[in-house]
């Protein structure tokens, strides 16, 4: 009915049986910049949407009473906790293989009894009306700031960022399976899933987010990297092909093999976190260091520490604000605390520049902070403000 793209990426989001908020306005946006009426589009996938449910309802209807006792036991026991990894997902599927079950009907079971449990662990947490930790997923009560669990600051920023996280990885998984965009969208998510794992890799739903897009990835690069091989090869011409494509199918064969590959991607991933664990111990000694004097009374010393500090190129602007927010910020408050709105602006406009992107400088809690002592005293914000 429509083109392969959009066919593609319709099928990856109806996959599941469930169209979330965020895979239906990417397939909206695709729609509309193809001409599609918006209308019409989705009509249509209200309907598939509607079919897709009944099929994987009567297939799990189906299947319920044909799953042995044995392995719906081992299912249940691997849902305890809420998740089925892809690990134990494979250790069903033997199971149901020598228990000589259809696997295709097993894996839409397994599906089934996942949702079903996503469901009750969400209806769960509307009844307690709590909130959920970023950093490991615990449930939290609402008016709790700090995880009774493994001590994490419960920030607003903290959870908008995870929000973000989630949805980017999100949006590559679906471009994975569409077979849409594959370097661009693996350059992309290569730094939120570097972000994801140093500060939320104890969340359960983004281990089991980074695992399915690192396997989709694998797979979409090695497609990419098989489709690309052969158009280089039917463009060898028929003089030179004897010794050329011998030469490039050994050379590439070394290159690309398996293994070496992924001691590349590997090294590559922990010379990066090491990068970056560096770049963090540097930045919470150096915190230490400005609290310290702020607290000793020394402001204009702690302002000058902070000034001739260089942002390790290993952080963004994301990190950045993550990691000095909360030296910048006391700074701006004691100053404050003085009367001195002057040295109090020239912080602000300091961490704006090392920010250097105004829209984390807007959603940082400096910049929060300075507009609303600015508005209470009637000053000029004009040199902090990030227009809308």
């Amino acid at each position: 009915m429509y083109n392969e793209k959009l066919e593609a990426l319709i099928t990856a989001a109806l996959a599941d049986g469930v169209l979330t908020d965020k895979e239906k306005n990417l397939l909206f946006k695709k729609a509309e910049a193809m001409g599609i009426d918006l209308d019409e589009f989705e009509l249509v996938l209200n309907g598939r949407l509607a079919k897709r449910k009944k099929e994987m309802e009567a297939q799990a209807t189906k299947k319920n009473g044909a799953i042995p006792q044995e392995l719906d036991n081992l299912i249940k026991e691997y849902l305890s906790d809420g998740i089925i990894s892809p690990k134990e997902r494979q250790v069903l599927l033997n199971k149901a293989q020598t228990l000589g079950l259809n696997l295709d009907e097993v894996d839409l079971y397994i599906d089934a009894q996942q949702q079903k449990a996503d469901q009750a662990v969400a209806s769960a947490m509307n009844k307690r009306r709590g909130k959920t930790c970023p950093y490991c997923g615990s449930s939290i009560p609402e008016l709790t700031d700090k995880c009774p669990n493994c001590g994490g600051n419960i920030t607003p920023e903290a959870s908008k960022e995870l929000e973000e996280i989630i949805e980017y990885l999100e949006n590559a998984l679906v471009s994975f399976k569409s077979g849409e965009d594959v370097d661009k969208s693996k350059a992309e998510i290569e730094r939120y899933v570097r972000k994801a794992r140093m500060y939320y890799g104890n969340n359960p739903k983004i281990q089991r987010l980074v695992e399915e897009v690192e396997e989709e990835s694998e797979a979409a690069e090695a497609a990419a990297k098989k489709k690309s091989l052969w158009e280089n090869i039917k463009n060898v011409t028929s003089v030179v092909v004897p010794v050329v494509l011998l030469l490039l199918l050994l050379g590439i064969g070394f290159y690309f093999s398996p293994d070496s590959e992924r001691e590349r991607k590997e090294e590559k991933q922990e010379e990066m976190l090491k990068k970056l664990q560096d770049a963090k111990e540097q930045t919470q000694s150096l915190g230490n260091k400005v609290l310290e004097m702020i607290n000793n009374g020394d402001l204009n010393g702690a302002k000058n520490e902070l000034s001739i500090y260089s942002i390790p190129d290993a952080f963004d602007s994301y990190d950045i604000v993550r990691e000095f927010d909360g030296m910048y910020l006391a700074l701006i408050k004691a100053y404050i605390e003085r009367g001195n709105f002057d040295e109090a602006e020239d912080v602000g406009i300091s961490f704006r520049l090392k920010i250097c992107n105004d829209y984390q400088w807007k959603e940082s809690s400096c910049y929060q902070k300075l507009k609303k002592e600015f508005k209470k005293k009637g000053r000029d914000f004009s040199a902090l403000k990030v227009e809308d």
